[in-house]
């Protein structure tokens, strides 16, 4: 297992922020807001010379060898697939070209409709996932942009010990294992997930010696990165109504009339 090294913290707190710019898309589709993004370390611009960037005062992204690989919100509605989590969509985009993921979503109507058949006030009716991993409007064309989403490039596994996964929430015992399975390189999240956390809270899966196996690689984690903004983000989600719950199942606050 690899270590995390010198840290830059601008660096981790500019792709946690991407992550939850995912997050928040995956509000406005009334999805729980968690979001992630895979960032390949040190990548190699095709037939381009990386000249040296001044020193700035913020982390820049445009004249860093990182890139932003794949990225991922929850899924789980859109889906009805229990096991469509942040990283897992992130993954499947990586190795299948979202085959099991974007490919399977229900029509964006299906999504927002609550029981009365009236899309919930706040969400948006348009699907917005296509989220772009950098702004580069001073350039026609800029390697990193063929990377990521909409890049039509895909991934052999061995890709993932050179990625570090940014993610808004600690992952779940499920993603905490998928990512040692897939090898990824580092993981650094926001908060805490006490209920089901696989990298500390409930399981250590990120330590080699959980399931000591060729398959079960083990990953160095950074937590607590913007943690605030990312608790903030998931109680804007719990403190509304759940539309895509089953109206028995649905909580709804004390001045509801329905």
């Amino acid at each position: 297992m690899e270590s995390i090294g010198e840290r830059n913290h601008e660096e981790e707190e500019y792709f946690m922020r991407k992550a939850l710019d995912v997050a928040k898309a995956a509000l406005d589709q009334g999805e729980v807001p968690v979001g992630c993004v895979i960032v390949l370390r040190d990548a190699i611009p095709p037939s381009e010379t990386r000249k040296e960037s001044p020193a700035k005062e913020s982390y820049d992204y445009l004249n860093s060898p990182h890139v932003i690989v794949s990225h991922g919100a929850n899924q789980v509605n859109a889906t009805r697939d229990a096991t469509r989590h942040a990283e897992i969509i992130a993954i499947d985009r990586m190795l299948t070209g979202s085959m099991m993921s974007d490919h399977s979503r229900l029509p964006q109507d299906v999504i927002l409709k609550a029981s009365h058949g009236q899309t919930p006030h706040g969400l948006s009716n348009e699907f917005k996932d296509e989220w772009n991993h950098f702004d580069c409007d001073s350039q026609e064309k800029h390697w990193k942009q063929d990377y990521g989403y909409g890049s039509g490039r895909l991934y052999d596994k061995e890709i993932f010990k050179r990625c570090s996964l940014y993610v808004t929430c600690e992952p779940c015992i499920m993603c905490a294992a998928a990512l040692a399975r897939v090898g990824i390189g580092r993981v650094f999240y926001g908060c805490k997930n006490n209920r089901f956390g696989g990298c500390e809270s409930m399981l250590h899966l990120h330590q080699q010696s959980t399931l000591p196996s060729k398959e079960h690689v083990g990953y160095p984690i950074i937590s607590g990165i913007l943690e605030d903004e990312a608790v903030n983000l998931l109680r804007s989600f719990y403190d509304r109504e759940n539309f895509h719950a089953p109206d028995d199942k649905r909580k709804r606050k004390p001045n509801s009339t329905d």
